[in-house]
């Protein structure tokens, strides 16, 4: 018997549903929020909304015209209901395994000096001791 639960999200304009293992999460349209724990041994049926591609996009700081928008809907929406298809699978019978010769072949974490500091500061185009400077990666507006 497992312990699976599931979150319905529900606006006047779209609904989603959602897989959660813990909790039952429910936002409703005056965005209310409760949690409750189910327990079941049937797998939990995910229906995914068609992707945002704009939004996807705009999170992964790419432009897309049009046309690929249109490409890659599709395309993208088949790789999310190939999870959707790994999620209902039946594990219930299958037994945890574990990956037999593994194991944490790491060198020591010492730390090393670099002789040729200046070089490296050099070519930095901005510094202030101690700190480097850089360039703005990811802007979130």
């Amino acid at each position: 018997m497992g312990s699976i639960s599931r979150g319905v999200l529900t606006n006047p304009i779209w609904q989603r549903r959602f897989c959660f293992n813990e909790n039952l999460v429910k936002l409703g349209k005056k965005c209310s929020f409760t949690t409750t724990t189910i327990t079941t041994t049937t797998r939990c049926s995910v229906e995914h909304p068609s992707p945002d591609v704009y939004r996807l996009a705009k999170t992964a700081q790419i432009s897309l015209t049009p046309s690929e928008v249109e490409e890659f809907g599709p395309k993208i929406q088949q790789v999310v209901d190939w999870f959707g298809q790994l999620q209902g699978v039946d594990l219930e019978t299958i037994e945890p395994s574990i990956r037999a010769g593994t194991e944490n072949n790491l060198r020591e974490n010492a730390p090393e000096t670099f002789e040729n500091r200046d070089a490296i500061v050099a070519a930095i185009p901005t510094y202030e001791e101690p700190f480097i400077k850089v360039p703005k990666v990811l802007s979130m507006d």
